[in-house]
């Protein structure tokens, strides 16, 4: 069945909520791996002026600074935006890698690098949407994804644990790919155009498709998301399908989504904080009810097959 049929939350997410569970030692391993990360990707992005990240002009000339910026210590909450962002993916990987087959680094190195493809999506963005040098956002997707992939993989050796290939096979794997894309970017591009005009200032952040390369951006990363969703499903927690989607497009696609659209609206710009979570949003809304569709139409396929 799609919907199991209990309630029972310890029944639904057993894994989930044994995986919540931290011991001493994986604690303090995981704390070395983000500060060691931390310090790396600090002095990358902090003391070399050419790896910083530069707001788009046309926000920064039309649109407030946010107090981070005023006050100085835009620097300090960078480091700490950073932190929790590694803190939360070590956190959702500890639970997915439970059962996600394959080598316990391999699997961190995957799960680290996914994050860090999203974020260069969303720096592409700023380049089809918001008038950036295609240079630059290369360069900021490099400097983001290299430490977000070795801060996966060291995660990895940290608390990751190798698993068996299971021999489960999955039914039309493209298939999921190509509805968890469309439904993306229909979703996204419905809601960014609906909102366009009831947001005021900053609209542009909605990243609302106009031309043939946004379109075909969104799709990209539609199709990635896709892709993740394949290579993360046996590893996702709960007995519940639709948990099960949920925890992917709202937590691990969609924490990774959102909170890359909150460093603009927070760290840099101020009184834009809906519009970071609106796009995170529509995005996890649309990437659910793409694998939705998808769980079902499998289904149907291996209850026919059954027959």
């Amino acid at each position: 069945m799609l919907l199991s049929q209990t309630h029972n939350p310890a029944v639904m997410c057993p894994i989930a909520l044994r995986e919540t569970v931290w011991k001493k030692r994986d604690i303090i391993r995981v704390s070395v791996v983000i500060i060691g990360t931390l310090i790396g990707w600090g002095l990358i992005r902090l003391l070399y002026p050419s790896f910083d990240y530069y707001p788009p002009e046309s926000l920064i000339n039309n649109l407030e600074r946010s107090w981070f910026v005023t006050a100085g210590v835009r620097k300090l909450a960078m480091m700490v935006y950073a932190m929790v962002a590694l803190v939360v993916m070590a956190m959702l990987f500890k639970v997915v890698q439970q059962r996600w087959p394959g080598r316990g680094g391999f699997k961190g190195m995957a799960f680290g690098a996914s994050f860090g493809v999203v974020w260069s999506f969303g720096f592409l963005g700023g380049w089809a949407f918001l008038g950036t040098t295609l240079r630059a956002e290369l360069l900021n997707s490099v400097v983001d994804l290299v430490p977000l992939a070795i801060a996966g993989w060291l995660i990895g050796l940290a608390v990751g644990r190798d698993v068996p290939q299971s021999g489960q096979r999955i039914p039309k794997p493209w298939l999921a790919v190509l509805l968890v894309a469309f439904g993306f970017v229909a979703v996204h591009v419905l809601g960014a155009t609906f909102l366009d005009d009831l947001v005021g200032s900053g609209s542009s952040l909605l990243f609302v498709p106009t031309n043939l390369p946004q379109i075909t951006l969104l799709t990209g990363l539609g199709l990635w998301v896709g892709g993740m969703y394949i290579v993360l499903r046996q590893g996702l927690p709960c007995e519940s399908t639709w948990a099960r989607v949920a925890f992917f497009a709202f937590g691990v696609f969609g924490f990774s989504w959102t909170w890359f659209h909150l460093f603009l609206v927070i760290i840099d710009l101020a009184g834009l904080l809906h519009m970071g979570l609106l796009v995170g949003l529509m995005g996890a809304v649309g990437v659910f009810s793409g694998a939705i569709a998808y769980e079902w139409l499998a289904a149907c396929v291996t209850r026919v097959n059954r027959r």
